[in-house]
């Protein structure tokens, strides 16, 4: 499964702190929920395109490391 394109999503009824989540659109046709917008940890969601959910996730592990300085 690759993505094809990811987008910014409210949830509804969400508390503020919850922001947004990276929703990505697949190869397959599905609609998967990735992970939750970080405020400190910027993101490009169309940097995320053309990776499997598991590498996105994995570059975003690796984005809040280095913001934090562990990494």
């Amino acid at each position: 499964m690759i993505i094809q394109s990811v987008e910014l999503v409210a949830l509804p009824g969400a508390p503020d702190y919850q922001e947004k989540i990276y929703r990505a659109h697949m190869d397959t046709g599905e609609d998967i929920d990735l992970f939750q917008q970080h405020w400190d940890v910027p993101l490009p969601p169309e940097s995320l395109i053309g990776l499997t959910p598991e590498e996105a996730r994995r570059k975003r592990a690796e984005r809040m490391l280095a913001s934090a300085g562990l990494h």
